[in-house]
């Protein structure tokens, strides 16, 4: 297990996972595929998008830390169409949902901008393994910061570093352990890294993995 704290893995999430020891990390907090055959803008895809990617759920309860020795929290971005699906395969995998987390992204997205109310929020899902509660102040389920302008973007689905800082500090302690599985452009990551947090990434795709790694060995705790 050292050799993964604050490192980010090229590789297969399902593969790594498994390798992981059981009882191992703080916080899993990570935006997996959805499942809605993802296409920016700029034509840019996300790897595995076709069904919404549950199956890391499973591997994702067994190496959070149970008992009195750690966090315990799962924090999972989704939409709103396939957030059911996520809500069942989180309980099946063993956790306990405890909220939906709303960001609030202050500029709406595109969709079908004759038929569809136009977009402004995201969805994400806060569940926990055993007993668990925040380590500071009760947060707000509403957060608001406003989302990356498409010319800012190294990934097709980036979320602001300042909103993952906000979700890490309310469900984790400095020197905490965060592990993203779907790690990107590494955003968690750096959040983590800048609120004085240990962490693990796993990013499957060349690219991104290599904007990641850049983006970590440059960001200023």
């Amino acid at each position: 297990m050292i050799q993964y704290e604050n490192k980010l893995i090229h590789g297969d999430s399902l593969t790594v996972l498994r390798q992981m020891e059981p009882e191992s990390v703080d916080a899993i907090i990570t935006d997996p595929p959805y499942g809605i055959n993802y296409v920016s803008q700029t034509g840019a895809r996300i790897k595995n998008d076709t069904a919404p990617f549950i199956w890391f759920l499973y591997d994702a309860f067994r190496v959070l830390k149970s008992g009195s020795s750690g966090r315990r929290t799962l924090v999972c971005f989704t939409r709103w169409d396939v957030q059911q699906v996520f809500i069942d395969a989180i309980r099946l995998a063993g956790f306990v949902v405890k909220s939906e987390v709303i960001w609030d992204k202050v500029e709406h997205g595109m969709g079908d901008c004759k038929a569809q109310f136009a977009p402004t929020h995201e969805n994400i899902i806060f569940a926990v393994k055993g007993k668990f509660s925040f380590p500071g102040h009760r947060p707000n389920d509403l957060i608001t910061h406003r989302k990356l302008h498409a010319n800012q973007m190294v990934h097709p689905t980036e979320k602001p570093v300042p909103l993952l800082a906000d979700l890490i500090t309310a469900v984790t302690k400095p020197g905490d352990l965060i592990l993203d599985p779907f790690a990107g452009s590494g955003s968690t990551l750096v959040a983590a890294k800048k609120t004085g947090r240990r962490f693990i990434g796993i990013e499957l795709d060349d690219d991104y993995y290599q904007t990641a790694q850049r983006r970590i060995e440059e960001a200023v705790t």
